[in-house]
């Protein structure tokens, strides 16, 4: 077997979703590297029941994608789950390192983590969600001593439509609550699918609060989990104190 140069992040993604596999590459500090493997789905709208329907392929999905010998497996995919029931966010890493023997995190639970770092008690959201998936969003922030100030959303009803909103679409959204967002400790971007870390430091500077994207506490969280080095150019959470990531 050939000795190993690099740490390596495994993401399992929902099968629509393009948006991980442009924005965390970019991001890779040097030495890690980026595996990706598809989950399966049934339907192509944003209801509950087609999001959860993924967690019946982790284990077909992480078994897969263990093959490349990652250091961790991140289950890339917010939504997918805080919708299994408040509490129940770290259900579906514990099935994975379960089966797999390597250590696994949520998106959700490294979007808890993020917020905490950055000190965020309250926070203006922003997510591509019809209105059901992100009141259930606003409860499942709630549970982990996060208020949801004020919100607002791209309404999309199906997957496909929410990879096609440019990122600077978010970010002239997020400016025009920049009123709200300013009473806030930080803003918070939700959905694995949609683009935006880009714009990440653009929008701190403008609106002049942290902001926290999915695929961004993804890739905090998994590098936090493997002791890599912090990424740079996207986000204050990089520069939070180092800490292990504690679990949600």
């Amino acid at each position: 077997m050939t000795a190993r140069t690099a740490l390596r992040i495994g993401i399992l993604l929902p099968p629509a979703n393009t948006a991980m596999e442009d924005e965390i590459p970019p991001f890779l500090p040097p030495g890690v590297r980026v595996s990706f493997n598809r989950l399966s789905r049934e339907g192509r709208t944003l209801t509950r029941e087609s999001l959860l329907s993924m967690a019946r392929s982790v284990g077909r999905a992480a078994g897969d994608l263990a093959w490349c010998e990652p250091d961790t497996i991140v289950y890339g995919c917010t939504s997918g789950t805080f919708l299994d029931g408040i509490g129940n966010e770290e259900a579906l890493s514990r099935q994975i390192t379960k089966e797999t023997g390597i250590s696994s995190l949520t998106t959700s639970s490294a979007v808890v983590g993020a917020l905490r770092a950055v000190g965020a008690r309250r926070v203006f959201m922003i997510t591509p969600y019809p209105d059901a998936v992100s009141l259930h969003e606003i409860d499942f922030l709630a549970h982990y001593g996060i208020e949801v100030v004020a919100w607002e959303s791209f309404r999309c009803d199906l997957s496909a439509q929410v990879p096609v909103i440019a990122p600077t679409e978010v970010t002239a959204l997020a400016l025009r609550h920049r009123e709200a967002i300013a009473g806030c400790d930080a803003l918070f971007v939700s959905c694995t699918n949609l683009k935006v870390m880009s714009e990440i430091a653009t929008m701190e500077r403008q609106l002049g609060v942290p902001v926290v994207t999915s695929n961004q506490a993804s890739l905090w969280g998994a590098l936090r989990q493997i002791g890599a080095p912090m990424a740079e150019g996207c986000g204050q959470v990089f520069q939070a104190p180092v800490a292990s990531l504690e679990p949600v």
